[in-house]
């Protein structure tokens, strides 16, 4: 029951993501908005996220997972309807250029210092109560509803923006509302982690070797969601700019990519990384330049079709890599030290996001198809040190 209530509360949260993701160029354009606006709108928020993540691990920590995944359920709901409404405001001609740029980026950054509470909070209480040999399936339960819900949201998103490009922001917040309930009514209060006196002992005797390790996972996994920032912060435009769609067909075509993308992310988790006996490290070696390879088939594709068979290897990547550098980087630390680094690591997306945006919109003033070509550089660059550094690691 934890496990389907934590799934079903990122589920919510990553939906209401994707939809914003689907539909912020259109509605940029729509609004006036410059891309490299829109861009900082995007980094600006994920900015404050990741500083929250952070914050909010340790906080929860002490005060309580339960307790602080319902303060992050509430800041998502009232943010996401503060944030609409902004838009909204926009749209109807009452607030205009940069006065309308700074009431957005105003909403999106309140409600992103609160709702940053959610990730750490539930992989929080999703380790502390696995077993340090279960945890990449744990972490993995708990972290495939962010598929899911990239799954669920674009799909969401086009089938409601032909109603309005604010219908799916004003609508999220039901499933918001209803993951709050749950939390409240359902979710046990106390948790105490399994004991695990060997476990424990494996962690504190590499905690010295491992740091550098550590580090260079959350380091990897920022890069991985940095790229992940500039393809979406690409992809609308592109599909305006390149292939001529109006704002709400190219909110449909990245729905349908986002949507591709996540089946094959979920399915991979549930198939394979929930049921292999792999190590963490393996899937990491497989995952990566599988990544690179979707991006550069970003770069290089000239149909639509070239395109989706890209979103394929994106999703089969990230459903192998995220969960896998997750696992490895909080079983590899000191336990004093697990919240600091389940902060990080949840924190990643975030980090990502402060980079990729306005780097993907500098590039696009240059060259449509540049921010893919920069990203599988990225991705390519840190993928060779971490496999490199991972190999000995694996080998154990």
């Amino acid at each position: 029951m934890p496990f389907r209530i934590l799934f079903f509360a990122l589920l919510a949260t990553s939906m209401g993501q994707s939809v914003v993701l689907t539909t912020l160029p259109s509605l940029g354009r729509e609004a006036g908005l410059t891309e490299f606006q829109v861009a900082v709108i995007m980094s600006s928020s994920a900015f404050i996220f990741a500083l929250g993540t952070t914050f909010w691990s340790r906080i929860a920590k002490k005060q309580g997972h339960r307790r602080i995944l319902m303060v992050g359920l509430t800041g998502y709901t009232l943010g996401t309807l503060l944030f609409a409404l902004v838009w909204a405001l926009g749209l109807n001609g009452y607030l205009v250029g940069s006065l309308l740029f700074i009431s957005l980026l105003l909403a999106r950054s309140l409600q992103s210092s609160i709702m940053s509470a959610t990730p750490p909070s539930a992989v929080g209480y999703a380790i502390g109560i696995s077993p340090l040999s279960q945890r990449v399936k744990s972490i993995s339960k708990v972290t495939s509803a962010n598929n899911l819900g990239q799954v669920l949201g674009p799909t969401y998103a086009g089938a409601l923006v032909g109603f309005g490009l604010l219908t799916p922001l004003y609508s999220i917040v039901l499933l918001t509302l209803i993951a709050l309930f749950l939390v409240w009514t359902k979710l046990p209060t106390h948790v105490a982690p399994p004991p695990s006196p060997a476990n424990s002992a494996q962690e504190t005797g590499d905690e010295d070797s491992l740091k550098p390790l550590t580090a260079l996972l959350i380091t990897l996994c920022a890069s991985v969601f940095c790229a992940m920032a500039m393809m979406q912060q690409t992809l609308g435009f592109f599909l305006i700019d390149h292939y001529g769609a109006t704002p709400v067909k190219a909110a449909q075509g990245v729905g349908l990519a986002m949507m591709i993308s996540a089946i094959f992310s979920l399915g991979v988790q549930l198939l394979i990384v929930q049921r292999t006996r792999a190590r963490p490290e393996k899937l990491i070696m497989i995952a990566m330049p599988l990544l690179a390879a979707a991006y550069l088939l970003m770069y290089l594709h000239q149909t639509v079709y070239g395109l989706y068979c890209a979103m394929i290897l994106l999703g089969l990547a990230m459903g192998m890599g995220y969960p896998s550098i997750a696992a490895v980087a909080t079983s590899r630390c000191h336990p004093e030290k697990q919240a600091t680094v389940t902060g990080m690591i949840t924190a990643t997306p975030a980090m990502g996001y402060v980079v990729g945006p306005p780097v993907s919109a500098l590039f696009y003033s240059y060259g449509h198809r540049l921010p893919f070509l920069a990203a599988t550089v990225l991705v390519a660059s840190f993928a060779l040190i971490a496999m490199i550094q991972l190999a000995p690691a694996r080998s154990r």
